[in-house]
């Protein structure tokens, strides 16, 4: 076992204080609000200080050894990409891209000579990027579109005052297979006067959030979200969407190419080896509404609730994909985790220390290791909680 230094990213909607409660400040961060665990070439965790390959990346220790850190039938890699995340404001509407699209867009962007982290780069990877967001406190997101019906019953009551809202429900009273897909895209287009549209779609809501017999919840976000971003059509886009949300201890799946925001809250992401992410709104950074369109599946039925298997002191959620799974084990004495493959443990309260079959490490709160597939089941033991990834079950 290792014990591993994570990685930390600042964003402006990070919520800084939260990560610093469960891992102290980090020097020169501004909003903290991702903590990276795992090897990705953009931001591989290091060996921590006082083991032997301390300053090491985890990417080339596992490079090293494949087969005893990952496992003799497993590709010579991490599959998985663990973080903690603390949202203040909400994150750009986004989508991972399937596998075939992310190998297609990585290759393109390589052949072009683009930096690695070049700001207008979309694939840093050839890989997808499912991902499962498990709620350590209430989280709110919005994941996945409403049917075509409930999304065009929204908009009606707004198209008196909207031109952007009788052009969303023209689309919908459209008999097509597209309609869904040509609202977005309606929404997206942009031009010089999407401020003045998104205005007036505001306005409209303002209106409709005192209207008896309507909930006025989407109404209320695109007021919320517009207030941020004043000409940015994804506002639209936001109320068609559902809204999620998690209480601590709930989790949420999002497969490749299914559209979301996460709003607020404190959570674990646990997700395939990738970076990639296309933005089409909500966001300052580099945006590409076509790209992400083409991304979308339109047809998928948003994120989904992961299985959840109970056993003892281990509550292990399992979502459908071969990638990644989570336990969340709450220790108050001895606890055994028999999760197979490399798996990267982190504590999240308490003390406890970890065994394997090779040796031991101690793990106070907000520290973490990596456990070879080549050193067997883990023990626990001790006073404390930690979430372990590991590689999900094939």
């Amino acid at each position: 076992m290792l014990r591993l230094d994570h990685v930390v990213r600042d964003y402006p909607w990070g919520a800084t204080t939260e990560l610093e409660r469960l891992f102290g400040p980090a020097p020169g961060a501004g909003q903290m609000a991702e903590i990276w665990l795992g090897a990705h070439r953009l931001g591989s965790a290091m060996v921590a200080s006082g083991e032997d390959d301390a300053g090491v990346s985890l990417r080339e220790v596992i490079a090293r050894n494949p087969a005893a850190c990952c496992g003799r039938e497993a590709e010579p890699s991490l599959p998985f990409l663990l973080k903690v995340l603390a949202v203040a404001d909400p994150l750009s509407l986004q989508v991972h891209p399937r596998a075939e699209l992310a190998r297609a867009g990585y290759a393109r962007e390589e052949a072009a000579g683009m930096a690695p982290n070049a700001p207008d780069r979309e694939f840093k990877d050839p890989n997808p990027k499912p991902e499962m967001l498990y709620a350590l406190g209430a989280f709110e997101a919005l994941a996945g579109f409403k049917p075509v019906d409930t999304i065009r019953r929204l908009f009606e009551p707004l198209a008196a005052h909207s031109d952007l809202a009788r052009q969303i429900v023209a689309a919908l009273a459209a008999d097509s297979a597209s309609a869904l897909r040509d609202a977005v895209e309606i929404a997206l287009a942009g031009g010089q006067s999407e401020q003045a549209a998104v205005a007036e779609l505001t306005a409209a809501c303002r209106r409709q959030m005192g209207a008896p017999g309507d909930d006025p919840s989407p109404y209320a976000l695109a007021v919320s979200l517009a207030r941020r971003y004043p000409a940015d059509g994804a506002v639209a886009v936001a109320m068609m969407m559902v809204r999620v949300s998690l209480a601590p201890g709930e989790a949420l799946y999002l497969a490749s190419g299914v559209p979301h925001s996460y709003l607020r809250g404190l959570g674990v992401e646990v997700m395939g080896p990738s970076d990639n992410v296309l933005r089409a709104g909500l966001t300052n950074k580099h945006k590409d509404v076509a790209a992400l369109i083409e991304a979308i599946d339109f047809s998928a039925a948003g994120g989904v609730r992961p299985a959840v298997v109970r056993d003892g002191p281990v509550r292990l959620l399992r979502p459908p994909t071969a990638l990644f799974q989570l336990a969340d084990v709450r220790v108050g004495g001895v606890a055994e985790l028999s999760l197979p493959g490399p798996r990267i443990v982190l504590a999240l309260e308490g003390e406890v220390t970890v065994f394997s079959e090779l040796g031991s490490l101690h793990l106070a709160r907000g520290q973490s290791l990596f456990a070879m597939d080549s050193e067997g089941p883990l023990t626990l033991r001790g006073k404390g909680r930690l979430v372990v990834a590991a590689p999900g079950q094939r």
